[in-house]
């Protein structure tokens, strides 16, 4: 991460003044966006906006954001102009996204396991609550860590099934047992193979 002249105050009090409804009202939209309802994607607002904060008061740890701010923060960055003018007046400089990581084989599938947890962990530290989404994630796509894998990033470890061996279902999508208010019961997401984000 890059260091600013800013104190971590003055950046995370920039952080809390960033407009992202135009970000927000295409996450909402079905067909250009996520479909999100305006509770949902303001829940989400905040959690990016912490994400971002905990990137600036932890600048030496390695901390990975669930999959739907990971959403959230793609929807920010597809707004270039908006984000590189977003990132020069609250940090200092453009903040880069590396959307490969957990891809490249076993042990860096681990180690973005191990960056989500440490982020449900200090995210939990900070704001005293939990983070606001539960993810599955299917690793079907990485030979290196097993078809049959899957891991679920609620609060605490839950129950995930990777659905690999089910056409009918979707060959990336996993089965996440946490509670999930957001979505009322099961979280079904889908991983991204390497091939679709090139």
């Amino acid at each position: 991460m890059n260091r600013t002249s800013k104190t971590v105050i003055e950046v995370v009090a920039a952080i809390q003044m960033l407009d992202l409804d135009p970000i927000k009202l295409k996450l909402m939209d079905p067909e250009e966006g996520q479909g999100w309802s305006r509770e949902y994607v303001d829940r989400m607002e905040v959690a990016y906006k912490r994400f971002l904060t905990l990137l600036v008061k932890f600048p030496d740890e390695t901390i990975a954001p669930t999959k739907d701010v990971d959403k959230f923060w793609h929807g920010h960055i597809l707004d270039t102009l908006k984000y590189a003018e977003d990132c020069q007046k609250v940090f200092g400089y453009f903040l880069h996204h590396f959307p490969y990581f957990g891809m490249r084989g076993e042990e860096d599938a681990a180690n973005l396991r191990a960056a989500a947890e440490r982020m449900h962990a200090i995210y939990k530290q900070e704001f005293g609550e939990a983070l606001p989404c539960a993810a599955a994630w299917c690793m079907a796509d990485m030979p290196a860590v097993g078809a049959d894998s899957a891991w679920c990033m609620a609060e605490k470890p839950s129950s995930a099934w990777c659905m690999a061996d089910r056409p009918a279902v979707g060959v990336d999508s996993a089965w996440c047992m946490a509670d999930n208010r957001a979505r009322a019961g099961l979280n079904v997401t889908v991983r991204p193979t390497l091939a679709q984000v090139n």
